[in-house]
């Protein structure tokens, strides 16, 4: 046997000791916590709220972190937390106490999934028919905008159902303006018929077009989204794209799926109105069923009182930019504190300095839904900033994180909806232990009955093989998944593929009469191909998977690309360095194999 390299020893342990010291961040404990930004904050009424004991709570880089012996305690407390009106930041959270010499290096545990956590799954979809009626309505508008300007005149221009219908009487260029609708709004679908002596047109838009509108709006959302997780207080969340029309979003770690859900698939925004007409105006127009006072539309208010008000709006969600939730210094009332744009402000104050002594409302809009949740006299002319009462404290909270992140850019559908408690989360990591151990134990006994000391080498290179894939993982901070644990027991039963391949190349060379060194040699050198022929294979596949998978199956992918790659370096190179450690200066009669 040829003398094995000597930087290939180096080589192994340096990427066994790498590994063991990425891998220790995971032996640490980690503790249900809530961190909060302690800068202006009154920490003793902090405790006092919470009833929590000060011997949890960390203090450093002025953040204040509560830590609690079990997460039902952690999610009262966040609660207790949130109806406080805290304007300090605040997040759920784990605590690890790691070594400093750790997080000097960048030795962090590795993420857990939301199915080993507990917390919130949720996957949206783009509404689509939201999106083509808008688009619709866009072409709509501009298609008219074309005919007006080039001065074609038109007998008819309706939308019916999906279409927009163009009537033309038969002595018009119609080429002409066909090829000017194309020059101008390309990937529509227009059709030309003859009907009764007239030329009708019947545009729609592509399915390129809708798949362009889809796929910004879905770019769009995902920014707002992020933005309101943000303010959720939910630390390590999960947001990515599934698809061309749908998003996944998992809230590792909170537990209120109904208030999350409503703000996650909301659309809403506000809108600032003037009151019309009387409160007998009001009534009448109830009863009619349409508005007696010239342009104003019928609103109802939250006790179902009807209400006229002006079809102009003042200012709307997109003049907002700023909301914060708080109480009302008068009556101490939950309030949310609203800030404007410049050109926001400016309409705001043009409008209420002419109406000083007149109402004003504002609508709550969401999707097809409109509620006023205000009104008040507007006493003396305002611009910038004002605050809106008549909210609960949830309310207020909630329609703050909304005016903060924005309006959807197209509504979304809540397609998939799953909480996984923290008892189960629990549970699945115990399950996900227990049947690597199994598995390892099974292999690691088999290898040792039927290969002996070869075995043995086998097992310490399996066990290596775990330890790098932990450190990989822990390195790179990668999300564990149930099926993550899967993907680890497989390559546990995969690893010793090659090892398998090679202790029989060896066993055959020692019957065709090979010496022992000449055996170990010869039987790696002829199995490498065999081997990373079968991992090459099985290694392409893994990547399809990790490409095009989401979710469960993307977890699945990330561990088995992992440790085929492991694999084949502890089987190869790690057992070679062993074995050469134990026979390459022994001139052995027998190989314990």
């Amino acid at each position: 046997m040829s003398s094995y390299p000597r930087w290939k020893y180096f080589l192994v342990l340096l990427v066994f000791l790498a590994s063991i010291i990425y891998s220790l961040p995971n032996l640490y404990h980690s503790k249900p916590a809530i961190e909060l930004s302690v800068e202006d904050v009154n920490i003793s009424e902090i405790i006092k709220t919470l009833s929590h004991p000060e011997d949890a709570i960390i203090y450093k880089d002025n953040k204040m972190t509560l830590l609690f012996d079990n997460t039902e305690s952690q999610l009262l407390s966040y609660d207790k937390l949130r109806k406080t009106n805290l304007l300090s930041s605040y997040s759920l959270t784990s605590y690890i106490d790691l070594p400093d010499w750790l997080k000097s290096i960048n030795a962090y545990p590795m993420y857990l999934g939301l199915d080993l956590k507990g917390g919130v799954h949720f996957l949206l979809q783009v509404d689509k028919d939201n999106i083509e009626k808008n688009l619709l309505r866009e072409i709509e508008s501009d298609v008219k905008s074309i005919l007006i300007e080039n001065k074609h005149r038109y007998i008819s221009f309706t939308k019916i159902d999906n279409k927009v219908e163009i009537k033309f009487s038969m002595d018009k260029p119609i080429e002409s303006i066909l090829s000017v609708i194309n020059n101008q709004i390309p990937n529509l679908n227009i059709n030309k018929k003859t009907e009764k002596g007239f030329v009708v047109l019947h545009i729609t838009p592509s399915a390129e077009l809708i798949n362009n509108d889809i796929k910004s709006a879905l770019a769009k959302n995902l920014t707002i989204l992020r933005s309101r997780v943000n303010e959720l207080g939910v630390s390590q969340p999960i947001l990515q794209k599934q698809g061309q029309d749908r998003i996944i979003i998992q809230l590792p770690g909170l537990q209120d799926s109904t208030r999350a859900k409503g703000i996650l698939g909301s659309t809403a925004t506000l809108e600032f109105r003037l009151t019309k007409g009387t409160q007998e105006d009001w009534y009448n127009s109830k009863i009619n069923g349409v508005p007696t006072v010239n342009s104003s539309s019928l609103y109802k208010m939250r006790d179902d009182t009807p209400i006229l008000l002006s079809r102009k709006v003042i200012v709307g969600g997109a003049d907002i930019k700023g909301a914060n939730s708080g109480f009302d210094s008068d009556t101490n009332s939950p309030a949310v504190f609203v800030n404007l744009s410049d050109y926001g402000a400016s309409k705001m104050l043009d409008t209420t300095n002419k109406n000083i002594g007149n109402r004003m409302a504002v609508v709550f809009v969401e999707k097809n839904k409109s509620e006023v949740i205000n009104v008040a006299v507007i006493r003396e002319a305002f611009s910038k900033r004002f605050q809106i009462t008549g909210l609960n404290m949830d309310e207020a909270q909630d329609l703050s994180i909304l005016l903060r992140s924005g309006a959807l850019s197209a509504p979304m559908e809540i397609v998939e909806e799953r909480t996984v408690g923290p008892s189960l989360g629990e549970s699945n990591i115990l399950a996900g232990k227990n049947s690597m151990y199994f598995g390892l134990f099974l292999v690691a006994l088999f290898m040792l009955i039927y290969y002996r000391l070869f075995g043995f080498i086998a097992n310490i290179a399996l066990i290596a093989n775990i330890v790098i894939i932990v450190a990989i993982l822990s390195l790179f901070q990668a999300t564990l998944t149930l099926s993550g644990i899967a993907g680890i027991v497989l390559t546990v039963g995969m690893a010793v593929d090659a090892n398998v391949l090679i202790f029989e190349r060896i066993r055959e060379e020692i019957v065709n009469g090979s010496s022992p060194n000449a055996s170990i040699y010869s039987g790696y050198q002829k199995a490498f191909s065999t081997i990373s022929d079968a991992n090459i294979t099985t290694l392409i596949a893994a990547i399809a998977l990790l490409t095009i998978g989401t979710g469960a199956v993307k977890g699945f992918a990330i561990t088995l690309v992992i440790g085929i790659l492991s694999s084949m370096f502890t089987s190869i190179v790690g057992t070679r360095a062993l074995v050469s450690l134990i026979y390459e200066k022994r001139n052995s009669r027998s190989l314990s194999i």
